[in-house]
């Protein structure tokens, strides 16, 4: 549910703020006031792309806040925590866009992208326009349709599983077919790159250490004449190092009896005496036993060409990455000479995998087809409430083979008028009977799961008189439950919200500004009664607007 809405420096708008209800909320206004600006600003919370044009003041930055209780949905913790967003009572969703059109995004104030953004916003809001009716024609709206109000996930999570693996068995079949039409031209270039990564006698680590041991070889001689002077400064010298530390170490040992800190003085030297003698003897003995020898750095050079020669035929970085190379070679290498009967079992896995599917895919129809009566019934009654008396809805079943969702391809056909026969509903040209049904469809499914909040744009169109009462008592059914925002220029849907908004231009200022306020008593009674009779007719309507206010209030 969405319980506030801040938008500030967005097209039209310097800043509002709106504390929304539980139930059926209106927005009305006259043309161009900025209604459909309030439901582009709630759009970019659902992760709609946005630029610096949409900013009222291009100098600053456009904020879009929404807060909203979660507590009933618990079964959106798992969406948030695949996106890595806090699940927290109440959700706080931010959307900023700076004067040069970069926009960031925040959920719970963790950054997120604007992927992470849609997959949580559409859990929270779904929006409505008059051109989403488009949806009703995609092919996969009566699935999505039935499978809503069936209410079996663990049956479309079954088929989905199922279906996932068919597709995995069945490329694995391909891949060994391909590999066996390869034939032997393909094994013996694996068994030649086998041979010739097994010949070189890997060795994990080897590299490094064999650079180390050529470099040094191949500065012997200024190796072995800084030796040579390290060790005369550090202990053969007169006045070498561990000469001086023996004098240093005296005087310390006779100072020692003065005082406390010369004794640890003495300590501490006599510790740097000892390691220093340690070091001298490690010197003298390398400087002594150091030598090059020119066919080790010959052989040596070699190898260190072999491996790097290896490393970059098959543009591997290190030893440990060749020796997997050759070991992957050698498996594929068992694969190839056992590929017909590695071909049969993958042949055997997919149509193993192939009949659970169809297992999978034949309960899901009959899932499907155990409510599309169900369907039919309510959604013939709601448009005959509505206005349409003579609906027909049917469907169109046709058998297929496994895809994504599922074995059937399911039409749901309508007619709205007496002796035509029902189409799909790429053939309807009424937007009014678009609307009505597409209304029809959301009443149906707000009585069998939680919806977010749903977010209807004129989804009046083409409606007037009793079909309007009607839809303003759906409406309100279903705010029972579930909060509903529709944008309405219908006086009967007005009069039925529960909280009333009126979005109006406002001149006063150097610039035009949208803005919004709560309509409340005879600022609400004035307006429906204005949309019934105009600015000049709507004094005498306020009564009959008192009435229709009371009744919806019973």
């Amino acid at each position: 549910m969405l319980k506030h809405l801040h938008i500030q420096n967005y097209a039209l708008i310097d800043s509002i703020d709106l504390d929304l209800s539980t139930g059926l909320s209106v927005i009305t206004g006259e043309t161009g006031a900025g209604k459909s600006i309030l439901l582009g600003a709630i759009s970019l919370l659902m992760g709609q792309r946005a630029d610096s044009k949409t900013l009222f003041d291009e100098s600053k930055k456009c904020i879009i806040e929404g807060i909203f209780s979660i507590q009933a949905y618990p079964h959106l913790a798992s969406i948030f925590e695949q996106e890595e967003v806090d699940f927290e009572e109440p959700c706080l969703i931010r959307r900023e866009i700076n004067p040069q059109g970069k926009s960031r995004s925040f959920i719970n104030d963790t950054p997120v992208t604007l992927d992470s953004l849609r997959t949580i916003g559409q859990e929270l809001m779904d929006i409505h326009s008059q051109q989403d009716s488009s949806w009703l024609a995609h092919p996969d709206f009566s699935l999505e349709l039935i499978d809503s109000f069936a209410q079996h996930p663990e049956v479309t999570s079954a088929y989905s599983t199922a279906f996932k693996e068919m597709q995995r068995a069945h490329a694995e079949f391909l891949r060994l077919e391909k590999q066996a039409a390869q034939g032997n031209q393909g094994l013996d270039f694996t068994k030649f790159q086998w041979e010739e990564l097994d010949k070189a006698q890997l060795r994990t680590e080897e590299f490094e250490g064999l650079a180390a041991r050529v470099a040094k070889l191949e500065n012997a001689e200024q190796i072995r004449e800084k030796l040579a002077g390290l060790a005369n400064l550090v202990s053969l010298s007169e006045l070498s190092t561990v000469q001086q530390m023996r004098l240093a170490l005296q005087q310390a040992q006779s100072l020692a009896k003065y005082g406390e800190e010369y004794e640890q003085w003495k300590v501490r030297l006599d510790s740097i005496w000892i390691e220093l003698k340690d070091l001298s003897s490690e010197i003298e003995r390398e400087a002594e036993d150091f030598s090059s020898d020119p066919q080790e750095l010959t052989d040596k050079q070699k190898r260190l060409d072999t491996l790097q020669r290896l490393m970059q035929k098959h543009q591997k970085n290190t030893i440990d990455e060749l020796i997997d190379l050759r070991n992957a070679l050698d498996d594929q290498i068992v694969c190839f000479e056992h590929i017909d009967e590695a071909v049969e079992a993958a042949k055997q896995a997919w149509s193993v995998a192939q009949r659970k599917c169809e297992e999978k895919g034949h309960e899901l129809s009959d899932r499907r087809q155990a409510v599309l009566g169900a369907i039919q019934r309510a959604l013939t009654e709601s448009l005959q409430q509505l206005g349409i008396p003579n609906a027909v809805l049917a469907w169109e079943i046709e058998p297929r083979s496994c895809v994504a969702t599922g074995m059937d391809k399911i039409t749901l056909l309508f007619s709205a008028n007496k002796g035509l026969a029902p189409k799909p509903f790429k053939q309807i040209a009424s937007g009014g009977e678009l609307s009505r049904l597409m209304l029809s469809v959301k009443h149906l499914l707000a009585q069998k799961r939680t919806m977010p909040t749903l977010i209807l744009d004129e989804i009046d169109t083409g409606v007037s008189g009793e079909v309007a009462f009607q839809m303003a008592n759906m409406l309100r059914q279903m705010g029972q439950a579930h909060q509903i925002i529709a944008i309405t220029h219908l006086p009967q849907i007005a009069a039925a919200g529960k909280q009333h908004w009126f979005v109006y231009k406002n001149h006063s200022g150097e610039k035009t500004v949208s803005s919004i306020r709560c309509l409340k008593e005879e600022d609400r009674v004035d307006e429906i009664a204005k949309m019934i009779g105009g600015q000049h007719g709507y004094q005498a309507l306020k009564e009959n607007v008192r009435e229709l206010l009371a009744a919806n209030e019973k």
